[in-house]
């Protein structure tokens, strides 16, 4: 057993985002102050903590809270600089419009400047009629979920704002989600009114994606929890290098009708042209609010579906690439029905079982800076995995005070989590960190 140390202590929640929770120096941690997953519209704070010495800084905190927003959550720090993102609802968010999946957006707050925030993207609300306009690198809902690669461009999940509007009235309509990248250059919208807004990015959505797969086929109807593939991507099969990838989910139906979440990949080509976004400033129709930019190759990786338990499964889990880009992590289930860790090859699809445990995996799985090592709750307990031999490792015992969500390293000798103090059902999510030999 590791020597772990409780951090924070405030009767609030200190949330530790799912990844990317460590800023680049390694000495602090970012977390929202919700205390529940599903609370970002009551959460107004975004702190960090020192993982030394405990010292907490408040870096944002929003001005005009309520129980229907705006809300803050799911910060992440940039991977070499002092600059963090996270989900933050409309500042126009009210009891007739509250905080909702398409009326977010993502806020960027330099750790140096506290409390003042640009928009990531850009913005534009539905017109009066309900139709939209397609504006080169301009968005028309939410973003959440952002996850930033090594040259400052941003992944996300999304969704439309008039697609979750119309599908609350007409069932012919599906609120779909799917995933999506920026990358920095200002995007200027006219008007600044709450529900637009300019941003200092480039938004543009990755997946193709429909509403209807044909069964049996690579059609998906959501696309989630993606993640960058490698620190400079990944070579394809010919030694070429995909600079700008995106692994995720991608829901399936099988030959049964039955929703299965396999892996896909998107590569994003960037030519000179930089040419994204064909439908520049024009309408569009319902059916194309999701298109994938004109740059998104989107294949499929895994082919699951004659597996006894076929898919990705278990707790919700971002993938996760190795720094490589040649592997990507998830957790699946076994014969038996437990959810272990598993290892596709990028190019091939090709799986292998990591893990052979008795318990299933409880919380993200991670990877530490080389690749070598991957970390996640079980059996409410920390462990360790090297990733090539499987050997595991645990580093706490089970106790009153349960874990929950991701185990991130921090640099080669530390770990920092999340535990529930004071049971699950009156508890309070406080970071902890963990000495490593």
């Amino acid at each position: 057993m590791a020597r772990e140390r409780q951090l924070t202590f405030g009767k609030y929640g200190h949330m530790l985002n799912r990844r990317q929770a460590i800023s680049p120096d390694g000495q602090w941690a970012i977390y929202d102050t919700r205390n529940d997953d599903s609370h970002i519209a009551r959460t107004d704070g975004i702190e960090m903590v020192h993982l030394d010495s405990g010292e907490i800084l408040s870096i944002y905190r929003t001005q005009i809270q309520s129980p229907y927003g705006p809300g803050v959550g799911a910060a992440a720090f940039h991977p070499i600089e002092n600059q963090v993102v996270f989900i933050h609802g409309l500042d126009s968010c009210s009891i007739q419009k509250p905080y909702s999946a398409a009326r977010r957006f993502g806020a960027l707050v330099h750790v140096a400047i506290p409390g003042e925030y640009l928009h990531a993207e850009a913005r534009t609300g539905l017109n009066t009629d309900g139709s939209r306009l397609r504006a080169r690198g301009v968005l028309s809902g939410g973003t959440h979920a952002h996850s930033w690669n090594h040259d400052g461009w941003l992944s996300f999940t999304y969704n439309d704002a008039w697609l979750e509007r119309t599908a609350r009235t007409d069932n012919r309509v599906r609120d779909l989600r799917t995933v999506g990248f920026m990358r920095p250059g200002r995007t200027p919208v006219e008007g600044n009114d709450g529900e637009s807004f300019s941003g200092s990015m480039q938004s543009f959505l990755a997946a193709s994606v429909c509403d209807n797969a044909r069964l049996g086929s690579d059609d998906i109807e959501q696309a989630v929890e993606e993640c960058w593939i490698g620190r400079n991507g990944y070579l394809d099969k010919n030694g070429v290098r995909k600079a700008k990838a995106l692994a995720y989910q991608g829901a399936v139906r099988n030959d049964l009708a039955e929703l299965i979440h396999e892996v896909f990949v998107c590569d994003i080509s960037i030519d000179g042209k930089q040419n994204f976004e064909t439908n520049s400033s024009t309408e569009v129709t319902p059916s194309q609010l999701l298109e994938a930019a004109s740059g998104c190759h989107q294949r499929r990786l895994t082919h699951t579906t004659s597996r006894k338990f076929p898919g990705v499964q278990g707790v919700r889990n971002w993938l996760v690439s190795s720094p490589d880009g040649k592997h990507l992590y998830a957790p699946m289930r076994d014969d038996n029905g437990i959810v272990q860790i598993h290892r596709i090859e990028t190019l091939s699809g090709h799986i292998d079982q990591i893990t052979q445990w008795e318990h299933s995996v409880e919380g993200q799985i991670l990877l530490n800076s080389a690749g070598t090592v991957c970390s996640c709750i079980c059996d409410q307990r920390v462990c360790l995995t090297h990733v090539t031999t499987g050997k595991s490792i645990w580093l706490t015992n089970r106790t009153e005070h349960p874990l929950i969500g991701a185990v991130h390293f921090v640099g080669e000798h530390r770990i920092a989590y999340n535990r529930m103090v004071g049971g699950t059902t009156e508890g309070y999510a406080q970071v902890f960190v963990c000495e490593l030999e």
